[in-house]
């Protein structure tokens, strides 16, 4: 019996078995197979027993099999199990946040999310269920460019993973927790830790989608060391969205990762960008400082990138001081702090 046959096989076993096994068990006799992760999906889309289900939902959501998540979220909201329905509108928000048009990059309204979730009804002892709802406080956080409170939640989830009872289940949400590590460490400037977490995870999944956003988080880990190194990543990232056609990656990472690492570091030969702000910056890489001023004071209001760009155009001491104290108070970035931070020093020189 082949690889093939052998994957076939395990998996007709468990749609036919009067006695549904738990989805663990099958997971451990198909891992490291060629067919696992299809197997894998097979099952999570058929599976009967309402706990398979509450596992199927972590199985589609994590490797990025958003259609198929979606069907098994519309049933499990008619679900008379409180954690199954619980849990399938939570997954329902994240499935929402995901669903975005092609040029929108973030949801417009995370807070109304954060009020979703906390309304929802569900069991007092399910703990996987309230490991969600810290994941869906952390995504908004991110959303709302709120790192800072990020932390807050990461060694509490790490406490309600190590009580969960299901190991695949505990492998899936572990998973999640890293990645909520490499955002953390990440904007709290601690890059080599962040890498740390960003490679375990690029090496440990096969969801597509989740490495666009690892490669794309790698890139920008890069911006104050190598220019090689981040747009290598970039152009990874841009790679795999394309093999997806994944229309809103594919637009994020060409008119904002890919122009804005080519513009840090003066690069700008062939590289286009629809977004206002970063044709400002790809002005003032080209030393086209009123053009990137033009377009910049238009604007009714400002990023703290957008305040950055401005003061290094105009060389203005006061916006970048005021650039970085607004990546520190509104936003706990002290990595991208260092953008304004840097033109000071050298204005001082």
């Amino acid at each position: 019996m082949n690889h093939e046959q052998a994957c076939n096989h395990i998996v007709e076993q468990f749609l036919t078995s009067e006695e549904e096994l738990p989805l663990y068990v099958v997971y451990y006799q198909l891992k490291g197979r060629p067919d696992e992760l299809e197997s894998m999906r097979l099952l999570s889309i058929h599976c009967k027993s309402e706990a398979n289900q509450r596992v199927a939902m972590e199985f589609l959501y994590n490797n990025g099999f958003f259609s198929d998540l979606l069907s098994l979220i519309e049933k499990n909201e008619q679900s008379l199990n409180i954690r199954n329905k619980s849990r399938a509108i939570a997954y329902r928000i994240m499935y929402d946040r995901k669903a975005l048009p092609k040029k929108q990059l973030k949801p417009d309204t995370p807070a109304n999310y954060l009020n979703q979730i906390t309304q929802v009804e569900s069991s007092s002892d399910d703990e996987a269920f309230l490991i969600l709802k810290d994941l869906i406080h952390i995504y908004c956080y991110f959303d709302m460019h709120q790192y800072g409170k990020i932390g807050t939640y990461n060694e509490r989830l790490k406490q309600r993973i190590d009580q969960l009872q299901d190991p695949l289940l505990q492998q899936l949400l572990e998973a999640r927790l890293t990645e909520s590590l490499l955002i953390y460490h990440w904007k709290r400037n601690e890059v080599i830790l962040a890498r740390k977490y960003g490679f375990t995870l690029l090496s440990a999944t096969e969801n597509k989608r989740k490495k666009v956003d690892l490669h794309n988080i790698l890139a920008q880990t890069y911006l104050f060391e190598s220019y090689q190194q981040a747009i290598q990543h970039a152009f990874f990232a841009l790679e795999l969205a394309r093999e997806m056609d994944d229309e809103r990656a594919i637009y994020g990472l060409k008119n904002y990762t890919i122009p804005f690492i080519s513009s840090h570091f003066s690069k700008t030969d062939g590289i286009h960008t629809e977004d206002k702000a970063e044709q400002a910056h790809q002005a003032l890489a080209k030393g086209e400082r009123k053009i990137c001023i033009d377009i910049l004071e238009e604007f009714r209001s400002l990023t703290p990138f957008q305040q950055y760009y401005l003061g290094a155009a105009k060389e203005d001491k006061q916006l970048l001081q005021t650039a970085y104290r607004r990546f520190i108070v509104e936003r706990d970035d002290y990595f991208y702090a260092r953008l304004p931070l840097k033109v000071l020093n050298a204005l001082d020189q």
